[in-house]
């Protein structure tokens, strides 16, 4: 690993010797074992076995050794263990003892259709691209964890927001590695305020490399719904890391003032009618967004974008 002014990435790191395996899949866990079985039993249920997966596990228990034992006799498992935190951390360790000729980084609750990998054969073959990203969906196939578009697109910048999520990105490891993998000072367990839009980041700088990308919303993979209180202490103070990751990683690629100031109005505006309606809570959740969604803007390092004269006297 090296570091950069945007934060540690992966610097001329190697990835391992590739061989028949096209797809190693990466998956960081901290503090589960049970929640891993629906993944590995989608696995389990693919048609095809040239693929590997790779458990980065940062918990200091033995927890995951007995649950990964009952899978090994389906596909190949590749466990590895570090005390280092961070999501972004742990994807890019899996990465350099990836295999394959694609990378996908699977949350450790998330799962696949049964042709999931099909799908991805087929979404290969009519698009070119280094990468390709689907959508989220409930059992019911109802979109979650975000607005995705309706419609097949190339990624590009001006559509990373409507057309990516972590789990569903797969990519070419020659684009990963020249793109310098996830930036490691955002997402969980980073250590900064930055609490997300780590994938958007990776989009971004993959674009910039000369990279394609390609979205569609048929290629769909599960993730349990989030039934949450959204005005929870918990939750509103999650929505601010989150809001922050936005700001850091908006300014970080250059999106300008006017590109941002919607997206400060919006949660704003939030504050004025859930405050009037007495919906105290949404109120205070805006606000936070609000809040996060500054800080990440301005408290981003001034050597990842230049600063543009008169950006703070707006406000």
């Amino acid at each position: 690993m090296g570091k950069t002014a945007s934060g540690c990435r992966l610097q001329g790191a190697s990835m391992s010797n590739r061989s028949d395996t096209r797809i190693s899949m990466v998956v960081a866990t901290l503090g589960r074992s049970g929640e891993l079985e629906p993944l590995l039993a989608s696995l389990a249920a693919q048609r095809r076995r040239d693929f590997e997966l790779i458990v980065v596990d940062q918990n200091r228990d033995d927890r995951l050794v007995s649950v990964l034992a009952g899978w090994r006799d389906d596909f190949e498992i590749v466990h590895i263990r570090t005390p280092l935190p961070g999501v972004c951390r742990a994807r890019n360790l899996g990465a350099t003892k990836a295999r394959g000729e694609w990378l996908l980084f699977p949350d450790d609750d998330c799962w696949y259709p049964d042709d999931f990998m099909a799908r991805l054969d087929s979404l290969r073959k009519e698009h070119s691209a280094d990468f390709y990203c689907g959508r989220a969906v409930n059992l019911s196939g109802e979109t979650i964890m975000g607005n995705f578009s309706r419609i097949p697109a190339a990624i590009v910048r001006a559509n990373v927001w409507t057309t990516l999520i972590e789990w569903m990105l797969l990519v070419r490891s020659s684009a990963f590695l020249a793109a310098g993998g996830f930036d490691e000072q955002i997402g969980p367990g980073s250590g900064t305020p930055w609490g997300a839009y780590e994938v958007q980041d990776l989009a971004l700088s993959l674009l910039s490399t000369g990279a394609k990308g390609f979205y569609d919303p048929a290629l769909t993979g599960f993730h349990p719904d989030d039934i949450s209180d959204r005005t929870s202490p918990e939750s509103i103070a999650k929505m601010r890391t989150y809001s922050s990751g936005l700001g850091y990683v908006m300014r970080k690629h250059g999106f300008g003032v006017a590109s941002y100031l919607p997206r400060l109005l919006r949660p704003l505006a939030g504050v004025a009618v859930y405050g009037l309606t007495g919906r105290t809570g949404m109120a205070q959740r805006s606000l936070e967004i609000f809040r996060g969604r500054w800080s990440g803007w301005t408290d981003a390092p001034r050597s990842v974008h230049e600063v543009r004269t008169g950006v703070r006297a707006i406000f």
